[in-house]
């Protein structure tokens, strides 16, 4: 089976998502202080790796390129929640996670109908084949909530967590602008761009625990 060698690399590099998510939930069983949540979003980790994988190797199917989207929003909506059960009161808490996970809900199975009825644009054109379709602009949101409720609690931060905090904030501004770029070309000889998401995403990802490890040590205490 032939692949153009953007796909090699949008292949190759999508198991350092994998691996990161491995890294991640290895490292929150040995560390002991980050909550359950937080395996449940590492494990996504993982769980997204694996169509993403398969998404890069059958990149014109649109079964599989909808459930990369899939297991994407289902990666997003977890961190949601982890942040939620770390920053919330009981009642905030209760409410946000039945308003995010409704409208995650309604965009999956807007996700699952286009394996059957495949969009024939995107739905953010940015010229030529880049741009944004309809679940990656549901993901950007998602993710502009997480950025939006850790900005807010910012104030519960130390600052050494705050100087981790916008380290990981620019790893994934620098990862959503190679994300912009098409997934089928490497321009100049060496760079393919998308790929290079993949691997940005999962520094960002290690990065995100270690975020957590400065926050959940400094608590002193055991929270799982």
């Amino acid at each position: 089976m032939y692949l153009h060698d953007a796909h090699i690399a949008n292949v190759v590099t999508s198991f350092a998502t994998l691996f990161s998510g491995i890294i991640t939930t290895l490292f929150w069983y040995f560390d002991e202080k980050q909550p359950l949540r937080w395996l449940f979003f590492y494990l996504t980790i993982i769980i997204t790796a694996i169509p993403t994988i398969i998404h890069h190797i059958f990149p014109t199917i649109q079964f599989w390129t909808s459930i990369d989207v899939m297991t994407n929003i289902l990666l997003i909506w977890a961190l949601e929640l982890a942040l939620a059960g770390d920053f919330f009161k009981p009642q905030t808490h209760k409410k946000f996670v039945s308003i995010i996970s409704v409208i995650n809900l309604i965009v999956i199975l807007e996700l699952g109908y286009e394996i059957f009825y495949p969009p024939k644009n995107l739905l953010i054109s940015l010229g030529g084949k880049n741009g944004f379709p309809f679940g990656e602009i549901a993901l950007i949101l998602n993710a502009v909530l997480s950025v939006i409720i850790l900005s807010y609690y910012t104030k519960t931060f130390t600052k050494k967590q705050k100087s981790v905090l916008m380290l990981l904030v620019f790893i994934f501004l620098i990862g959503l602008i190679l994300s912009t770029g098409s997934d089928g070309f490497i321009y100049p000889r060496f760079i393919g761009w998308h790929s290079l998401w993949h691997v940005t995403g999962a520094f960002g990802f290690i990065v995100l625990w270690f975020f957590n490890h400065l926050r959940f040590v400094e608590k002193g205490e055991n929270v799982c």
